[in-house]
Protein backbone atom coordinates (compact mmCIF):
# COMPACT_ATOMS: atom_id res chain seq x y z
CA UNK A 1 0.00 0.00 0.00
CA UNK A 2 0.86 3.32 -0.72
CA UNK A 3 2.17 5.19 2.19
CA UNK A 4 0.31 8.98 2.18
CA UNK A 5 1.94 11.97 3.67
CA UNK A 6 -0.43 13.37 5.99
CA UNK A 7 0.20 16.86 5.26
CA UNK A 8 0.88 18.88 1.80
CA UNK A 9 4.23 18.91 0.80
CA UNK A 10 4.58 22.43 0.04
CA UNK A 11 1.99 25.36 0.22
CA UNK A 12 2.33 29.53 0.11
CA UNK A 13 0.64 31.17 2.76
CA UNK A 14 0.44 34.87 2.88
CA UNK A 15 1.02 37.23 6.50
CA UNK A 16 -1.44 39.10 8.23
CA UNK A 17 -0.56 42.28 9.61
CA UNK A 18 1.25 41.67 13.07
CA UNK A 19 0.43 43.99 16.01
CA UNK A 20 3.59 45.71 17.78
CA UNK A 21 4.43 43.74 21.25
CA UNK A 22 3.39 45.15 24.27
CA UNK A 23 6.00 47.20 26.02
CA UNK A 24 8.02 45.30 28.51
CA UNK A 25 10.66 47.98 28.77
CA UNK A 26 11.19 50.46 31.83
CA UNK A 27 8.87 52.78 31.68
CA UNK A 28 8.57 56.79 32.53
CA UNK A 29 11.30 58.91 32.66
CA UNK A 30 13.25 55.50 32.93
CA UNK A 31 12.69 54.54 29.95
CA UNK A 32 14.24 57.37 28.34
CA UNK A 33 17.86 57.23 29.83
CA UNK A 34 20.18 55.80 26.85
CA UNK A 35 21.33 52.07 27.73
CA UNK A 36 18.07 51.46 29.66
CA UNK A 37 17.23 48.05 27.30
CA UNK A 38 21.05 47.08 27.92
CA UNK A 39 20.23 44.15 30.04
CA UNK A 40 17.98 42.94 26.73
CA UNK A 41 20.77 42.24 24.88
CA UNK A 42 23.86 39.44 25.00
CA UNK A 43 26.70 41.37 26.29
CA UNK A 44 30.22 39.20 26.47
CA UNK A 45 32.35 41.97 27.87
CA UNK A 46 30.97 44.95 30.16
CA UNK A 47 33.77 46.92 29.93
CA UNK A 48 33.95 47.10 26.25
CA UNK A 49 32.64 50.47 24.83
CA UNK A 50 30.55 49.63 21.59
CA UNK A 51 29.80 52.37 19.22
CA UNK A 52 29.48 50.85 16.14
CA UNK A 53 26.00 50.15 16.05
CA UNK A 54 25.64 52.53 13.22
CA UNK A 55 27.62 49.45 11.25
CA UNK A 56 26.68 46.58 12.99
CA UNK A 57 23.94 46.05 16.07
CA UNK A 58 24.86 44.39 19.23
CA UNK A 59 22.94 40.67 19.47
CA UNK A 60 20.13 40.57 21.16
CA UNK A 61 19.49 38.07 24.24
CA UNK A 62 16.91 35.92 22.62
CA UNK A 63 19.08 35.69 19.48
CA UNK A 64 20.85 32.35 21.07
CA UNK A 65 17.44 29.75 21.59
CA UNK A 66 15.92 31.37 18.45
CA UNK A 67 18.99 30.14 16.16
CA UNK A 68 19.08 26.67 18.44
CA UNK A 69 15.32 26.30 17.57
CA UNK A 70 15.68 27.03 13.98
CA UNK A 71 18.44 25.17 13.07
CA UNK A 72 17.85 22.11 15.47
CA UNK A 73 14.09 21.90 15.19
CA UNK A 74 13.12 23.46 12.50
CA UNK A 75 15.51 22.28 9.33
CA UNK A 76 17.45 19.63 11.50
CA UNK A 77 13.48 17.63 12.39
CA UNK A 78 10.84 19.48 10.40
CA UNK A 79 13.31 19.62 6.97
CA UNK A 80 11.18 20.63 4.34
CA UNK A 81 7.94 20.88 5.65
CA UNK A 82 9.41 23.99 7.46
CA UNK A 83 7.75 25.75 4.89
CA UNK A 84 4.46 24.41 5.47
CA UNK A 85 5.00 26.13 9.26
CA UNK A 86 5.75 29.37 8.25
CA UNK A 87 9.05 30.02 6.58
CA UNK A 88 7.11 31.36 3.61
CA UNK A 89 5.74 33.55 5.26
CA UNK A 90 8.62 35.49 7.26
CA UNK A 91 9.47 37.94 4.27
CA UNK A 92 6.24 39.54 4.72
CA UNK A 93 5.49 38.69 8.20
CA UNK A 94 9.12 40.48 9.50
CA UNK A 95 8.00 42.84 6.61
CA UNK A 96 4.98 43.92 8.47
CA UNK A 97 7.10 44.69 11.62
CA UNK A 98 9.56 46.81 9.81
CA UNK A 99 6.98 48.64 8.63
CA UNK A 100 5.47 49.59 11.96
CA UNK A 101 8.29 51.02 12.62
CA UNK A 102 8.17 53.35 9.90
CA UNK A 103 4.98 54.64 9.79
CA UNK A 104 4.37 52.28 6.81
CA UNK A 105 0.80 50.61 6.25
CA UNK A 106 0.22 46.62 6.25
CA UNK A 107 1.57 44.77 3.41
CA UNK A 108 4.14 47.48 1.98
CA UNK A 109 7.15 46.42 3.52
CA UNK A 110 8.75 42.88 2.40
CA UNK A 111 12.37 41.33 3.59
CA UNK A 112 14.78 40.29 0.76
CA UNK A 113 18.13 40.22 -0.68
CA UNK A 114 20.71 43.06 0.32
CA UNK A 115 20.35 46.65 0.47
CA UNK A 116 22.56 47.34 -2.84
CA UNK A 117 19.91 44.52 -4.78
CA UNK A 118 17.17 45.89 -3.77
CA UNK A 119 18.07 49.81 -4.75
CA UNK A 120 18.89 47.91 -8.40
CA UNK A 121 15.50 46.79 -7.98
CA UNK A 122 13.15 49.29 -7.10
CA UNK A 123 15.37 51.98 -8.99
CA UNK A 124 14.75 49.86 -12.44
CA UNK A 125 10.99 49.36 -11.30
CA UNK A 126 11.18 53.53 -11.09
CA UNK A 127 13.21 53.77 -14.90
CA UNK A 128 10.60 51.70 -16.29
CA UNK A 129 7.53 53.61 -14.95
CA UNK A 130 9.37 56.25 -16.38
CA UNK A 131 11.04 55.24 -19.70
CA UNK A 132 10.84 59.24 -21.42
CA UNK A 133 12.65 61.16 -18.40
CA UNK A 134 16.65 60.66 -19.22
CA UNK A 135 18.05 61.46 -15.56
CA UNK A 136 18.28 60.20 -12.40
CA UNK A 137 19.33 62.86 -9.47
CA UNK A 138 21.17 61.81 -5.81
CA UNK A 139 24.25 63.67 -4.17
CA UNK A 140 27.84 63.28 -2.48
CA UNK A 141 26.52 62.45 0.67
CA UNK A 142 24.90 59.19 -0.47
CA UNK A 143 26.46 56.10 0.10
CA UNK A 144 29.19 54.65 -2.58
CA UNK A 145 27.20 51.46 -3.05
CA UNK A 146 24.03 53.28 -3.58
CA UNK A 147 26.20 55.81 -6.57
CA UNK A 148 27.34 52.04 -8.06
CA UNK A 149 24.07 50.74 -7.86
CA UNK A 150 22.73 54.10 -8.89
CA UNK A 151 25.11 54.27 -12.52
CA UNK A 152 24.39 51.14 -13.15
CA UNK A 153 20.95 50.95 -13.32
CA UNK A 154 20.52 54.01 -15.16
CA UNK A 155 23.43 53.50 -17.74
CA UNK A 156 21.75 49.46 -18.52
CA UNK A 157 18.90 51.93 -18.92
CA UNK A 158 20.15 54.60 -21.13
CA UNK A 159 19.66 56.86 -18.53
CA UNK A 160 22.37 59.12 -16.92
CA UNK A 161 23.24 60.00 -13.00
CA UNK A 162 23.73 63.50 -12.08
CA UNK A 163 25.38 63.65 -8.80
CA UNK A 164 24.55 67.37 -6.98
CA UNK A 165 27.40 68.55 -4.84
CA UNK A 166 27.57 69.69 -1.16
CA UNK A 167 29.59 71.11 1.49
CA UNK A 168 29.73 67.68 3.02
CA UNK A 169 28.10 67.54 5.88
CA UNK A 170 24.66 68.66 4.71
CA UNK A 171 22.22 67.75 2.14
CA UNK A 172 22.47 70.27 -0.72
CA UNK A 173 18.21 70.93 -0.26
CA UNK A 174 17.64 73.75 -2.50
CA UNK A 175 20.24 72.72 -5.38
CA UNK A 176 18.68 69.37 -5.43
CA UNK A 177 15.24 71.07 -5.56
CA UNK A 178 16.50 73.13 -8.45
CA UNK A 179 17.67 70.03 -10.41
CA UNK A 180 13.99 68.95 -10.48
CA UNK A 181 12.55 69.36 -13.49
CA UNK A 182 10.49 67.18 -16.21
CA UNK A 183 13.70 65.15 -17.05
CA UNK A 184 14.31 63.78 -13.59
CA UNK A 185 12.66 60.07 -13.83
CA UNK A 186 13.62 59.01 -9.85
CA UNK A 187 15.29 61.04 -7.21
CA UNK A 188 17.42 58.52 -4.81
CA UNK A 189 19.29 59.75 -1.91
CA UNK A 190 20.10 58.29 1.65
CA UNK A 191 18.12 60.18 4.09
CA UNK A 192 20.56 60.16 6.62
CA UNK A 193 23.80 60.10 5.36
CA UNK A 194 26.43 57.54 6.25
CA UNK A 195 29.33 59.73 6.90
CA UNK A 196 28.35 63.07 8.81
CA UNK A 197 24.77 61.47 9.73
CA UNK A 198 22.51 64.54 8.19
CA UNK A 199 19.19 63.67 7.73
CA UNK A 200 16.77 65.05 4.98
CA UNK A 201 13.13 66.42 5.41
CA UNK A 202 11.33 63.39 3.70
CA UNK A 203 8.36 65.78 3.04
CA UNK A 204 9.83 68.46 1.58
CA UNK A 205 12.18 66.28 -1.11
CA UNK A 206 9.28 63.61 -2.21
CA UNK A 207 7.18 66.59 -2.69
CA UNK A 208 9.38 68.38 -4.59
CA UNK A 209 10.01 65.25 -6.73
CA UNK A 210 6.27 64.62 -7.17
CA UNK A 211 6.02 68.55 -8.42
CA UNK A 212 7.81 66.84 -11.39
CA UNK A 213 6.22 63.99 -11.90
CA UNK A 214 9.58 62.40 -10.40
CA UNK A 215 9.35 59.23 -8.31
CA UNK A 216 11.96 59.12 -5.06
CA UNK A 217 13.95 55.71 -3.78
CA UNK A 218 15.06 56.42 -0.03
CA UNK A 219 17.91 54.73 1.40
CA UNK A 220 16.72 54.13 5.11
CA UNK A 221 19.44 51.98 6.53
CA UNK A 222 20.85 54.74 8.58
CA UNK A 223 17.20 56.13 9.60
CA UNK A 224 15.39 52.48 9.98
CA UNK A 225 15.31 52.15 13.78
CA UNK A 226 17.49 55.33 14.54
CA UNK A 227 15.45 58.35 13.02
CA UNK A 228 11.49 58.24 13.52
CA UNK A 229 9.72 58.85 10.16
CA UNK A 230 6.08 58.49 8.78
CA UNK A 231 6.12 56.98 5.05
CA UNK A 232 2.54 56.73 4.81
CA UNK A 233 1.91 60.25 5.97
CA UNK A 234 4.77 61.70 3.89
CA UNK A 235 3.95 59.63 0.81
CA UNK A 236 7.17 58.19 -0.09
CA UNK A 237 6.94 56.08 -3.28
CA UNK A 238 9.76 53.57 -2.52
CA UNK A 239 12.69 53.02 -0.09
CA UNK A 240 14.78 50.45 0.84
CA UNK A 241 16.96 49.35 4.14
CA UNK A 242 19.48 47.39 5.60
CA UNK A 243 18.76 45.28 9.19
CA UNK A 244 22.23 44.72 10.47
CA UNK A 245 22.62 48.15 11.76
CA UNK A 246 19.83 49.87 14.36
CA UNK A 247 17.42 47.02 13.91
CA UNK A 248 20.20 44.45 15.29
CA UNK A 249 19.23 41.69 13.11
CA UNK A 250 22.66 40.30 12.24
CA UNK A 251 25.51 40.66 10.30
CA UNK A 252 24.83 40.24 6.74
CA UNK A 253 21.01 40.13 7.76
CA UNK A 254 18.53 40.53 4.92
CA UNK A 255 17.47 43.89 3.95
CA UNK A 256 13.98 45.18 3.08
CA UNK A 257 12.27 46.78 0.33
CA UNK A 258 8.85 49.60 0.62
CA UNK A 259 6.89 49.99 -1.88
CA UNK A 260 3.66 52.37 -1.39
CA UNK A 261 0.58 50.43 -1.62
CA UNK A 262 -0.83 52.27 -4.83
CA UNK A 263 2.21 51.38 -7.37
CA UNK A 264 2.66 48.02 -6.54
CA UNK A 265 0.59 46.70 -9.34
CA UNK A 266 1.58 49.83 -11.75
CA UNK A 267 5.31 48.86 -11.19
CA UNK A 268 7.06 46.04 -12.89
CA UNK A 269 10.07 44.39 -10.54
CA UNK A 270 13.02 43.96 -12.82
CA UNK A 271 14.67 40.89 -11.65
CA UNK A 272 11.58 38.60 -11.75
CA UNK A 273 11.97 35.35 -10.37
CA UNK A 274 9.87 32.33 -9.07
CA UNK A 275 8.94 33.92 -5.24
CA UNK A 276 7.69 37.26 -7.01
CA UNK A 277 5.12 35.01 -9.14
CA UNK A 278 1.44 34.74 -8.81
CA UNK A 279 1.45 30.47 -8.78
CA UNK A 280 4.67 30.18 -7.18
CA UNK A 281 4.05 26.22 -7.53
CA UNK A 282 2.64 26.41 -11.08
CA UNK A 283 6.60 25.94 -12.69
CA UNK A 284 5.42 27.86 -15.36
CA UNK A 285 8.32 29.27 -18.03
CA UNK A 286 6.20 32.17 -18.32
CA UNK A 287 6.73 34.67 -15.62
CA UNK A 288 2.89 36.02 -13.52
CA UNK A 289 3.57 38.78 -11.64
CA UNK A 290 1.88 38.13 -7.85
CA UNK A 291 -0.27 40.76 -6.66
CA UNK A 292 1.08 43.23 -4.01
CA UNK A 293 4.06 43.67 -2.26
CA UNK A 294 5.88 39.82 -2.95
CA UNK A 295 6.23 40.66 -6.46
CA UNK A 296 8.69 42.46 -5.65
CA UNK A 297 10.56 38.99 -4.20
CA UNK A 298 12.82 37.75 -6.56
CA UNK A 299 14.49 33.95 -5.28
CA UNK A 300 14.15 31.97 -2.39
CA UNK A 301 14.06 33.85 1.02
CA UNK A 302 17.33 32.80 3.42
CA UNK A 303 15.29 31.71 5.93
CA UNK A 304 17.87 31.39 9.10
CA UNK A 305 18.83 34.75 8.37
CA UNK A 306 15.67 36.13 7.95
CA UNK A 307 14.30 34.73 11.05
CA UNK A 308 17.19 36.21 13.55
CA UNK A 309 15.80 39.72 12.10
CA UNK A 310 12.39 39.79 14.47
CA UNK A 311 13.91 39.74 18.49
CA UNK A 312 15.91 43.55 17.41
CA UNK A 313 12.46 44.50 15.51
CA UNK A 314 10.56 43.50 18.19
CA UNK A 315 12.57 45.28 20.46
CA UNK A 316 11.89 48.35 18.81
CA UNK A 317 8.67 47.84 18.57
CA UNK A 318 8.54 47.96 22.37
CA UNK A 319 10.20 50.67 23.17
CA UNK A 320 8.82 53.12 20.74
CA UNK A 321 10.60 54.80 18.08
CA UNK A 322 10.04 58.41 20.02
CA UNK A 323 11.60 57.19 23.02
CA UNK A 324 14.24 55.96 21.13
CA UNK A 325 14.84 59.36 19.13
CA UNK A 326 14.88 60.97 22.68
CA UNK A 327 17.38 58.68 24.12
CA UNK A 328 19.69 59.12 21.15
CA UNK A 329 19.65 62.86 21.02
CA UNK A 330 20.87 62.99 24.69
CA UNK A 331 23.91 60.82 23.98
CA UNK A 332 24.81 63.13 20.76
CA UNK A 333 23.63 66.00 22.73
CA UNK A 334 26.65 64.68 25.57
CA UNK A 335 28.77 64.12 22.46
CA UNK A 336 28.69 67.96 21.22
CA UNK A 337 29.32 69.48 24.47
CA UNK A 338 32.35 66.92 25.07
CA UNK A 339 33.21 68.23 21.56
CA UNK A 340 33.13 71.86 22.45
CA UNK A 341 35.22 71.40 25.38
CA UNK A 342 37.18 68.76 25.28
CA UNK A 343 37.82 68.08 21.61
CA UNK A 344 37.88 71.19 20.03
CA UNK A 345 40.66 73.20 21.73
CA UNK A 346 42.93 69.78 20.91
CA UNK A 347 42.51 70.09 16.88
CA UNK A 348 39.48 67.59 16.31
CA UNK A 349 36.55 69.08 13.68
CA UNK A 350 32.97 68.15 13.54
CA UNK A 351 31.84 66.70 10.26
CA UNK A 352 28.27 66.22 11.58
CA UNK A 353 25.46 69.02 11.82
CA UNK A 354 24.47 70.34 15.47
CA UNK A 355 20.85 70.99 15.26
CA UNK A 356 18.58 68.03 16.30
CA UNK A 357 16.28 68.22 13.56
CA UNK A 358 18.56 67.13 10.72
CA UNK A 359 20.99 65.01 12.78
CA UNK A 360 20.76 61.25 13.02
CA UNK A 361 22.10 58.74 15.20
CA UNK A 362 25.58 59.23 14.53
CA UNK A 363 28.44 62.06 14.72
CA UNK A 364 32.03 62.00 12.60
CA UNK A 365 34.74 63.78 14.37
CA UNK A 366 37.51 64.17 12.04
CA UNK A 367 41.29 64.63 12.28
CA UNK A 368 44.24 64.47 10.64
CA UNK A 369 45.62 61.09 12.34
CA UNK A 370 42.01 59.71 12.82
CA UNK A 371 42.74 55.92 11.29
CA UNK A 372 45.37 55.73 14.56
CA UNK A 373 43.22 57.67 16.65
CA UNK A 374 40.92 54.92 15.70
CA UNK A 375 43.33 52.05 16.07
CA UNK A 376 44.03 53.19 19.38
CA UNK A 377 40.79 53.18 20.34
CA UNK A 378 39.91 49.71 19.59
CA UNK A 379 42.94 48.99 21.72
CA UNK A 380 41.49 50.59 24.87
CA UNK A 381 38.28 48.46 24.11
CA UNK A 382 36.52 51.46 22.65
CA UNK A 383 34.99 50.02 19.24
CA UNK A 384 33.95 53.41 16.62
CA UNK A 385 34.85 53.06 13.40
CA UNK A 386 36.92 54.93 10.88
CA UNK A 387 35.92 56.58 7.43
CA UNK A 388 37.97 57.65 4.65
CA UNK A 389 39.85 60.22 4.80
CA UNK A 390 39.83 61.48 8.16
CA UNK A 391 36.61 60.35 10.42
CA UNK A 392 35.77 58.84 13.43
CA UNK A 393 31.92 58.00 13.28
CA UNK A 394 30.93 57.44 16.58
CA UNK A 395 27.35 55.93 16.70
CA UNK A 396 25.52 55.44 20.20
CA UNK A 397 22.77 53.05 19.68
CA UNK A 398 20.62 53.88 22.91
CA UNK A 399 19.22 50.93 23.31
CA UNK A 400 22.30 49.79 25.10
CA UNK A 401 24.79 52.93 25.06
CA UNK A 402 24.98 54.81 28.02
CA UNK A 403 25.94 58.37 28.74
CA UNK A 404 28.75 56.87 30.82
CA UNK A 405 30.08 55.28 27.56
CA UNK A 406 30.38 58.46 25.43
CA UNK A 407 32.31 59.87 28.10
CA UNK A 408 34.95 56.79 28.22
CA UNK A 409 35.01 57.71 24.34
CA UNK A 410 35.72 61.57 24.20
CA UNK A 411 38.03 60.94 27.78
CA UNK A 412 40.02 58.31 25.91
CA UNK A 413 40.74 60.79 22.97
CA UNK A 414 41.86 63.71 25.30
CA UNK A 415 44.24 61.10 26.42
CA UNK A 416 45.68 60.00 23.39
CA UNK A 417 45.93 63.79 21.96
CA UNK A 418 47.35 64.45 24.91
CA UNK A 419 49.69 62.04 25.12
CA UNK A 420 50.48 60.81 21.70
CA UNK A 421 50.49 57.32 22.66
CA UNK A 422 48.44 56.55 19.00
CA UNK A 423 51.38 57.88 16.80
CA UNK A 424 52.66 54.27 16.35
CA UNK A 425 49.62 53.50 14.56
CA UNK A 426 50.62 55.94 11.79
CA UNK A 427 52.39 54.40 9.98
CA UNK A 428 49.76 51.00 9.61
CA UNK A 429 47.74 50.93 6.04
CA UNK A 430 44.71 49.55 7.66
CA UNK A 431 41.18 50.23 7.39
CA UNK A 432 38.94 49.31 10.10
CA UNK A 433 35.44 48.94 9.35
Amino acid sequence: MRRRDPEPLLHLTVASPVPPPRPTVPGGAAAREPGAWRHRFEVTDPDLVYVDGNSLGRMPATVPDLARDLVERQWADRLIRGWNDGWFDLPTRIGDKIGLLLGARPGEVVVADSTTVNLHRLVGAALLARPDRPRVVTDDLNFPSDHHALAATAAARGRSLEIVPSDGVHGPVEDLEATLDNGVAVLSLSATAYRSGYTYDLDRLTAAAHAVGALVVWDLSHTAGSVPVDLAATGVDLAVGCSYKYLNGGPGAPAWSFVRHDLQELLENPLAGWMGAADVFSFSPTHTPASGIRRFLTGTPAVVSTALIEPGVDLLLEVGMETLRAASLTLTDRLLQRFDDDLAPRGMGLASPRDPAVRGGHLTFTHPEALALDLALIERRIIPDFRPPDGIRVGPAPLYVTLDDVDRVADALIDLLDSGDHRPHLERDVVVT
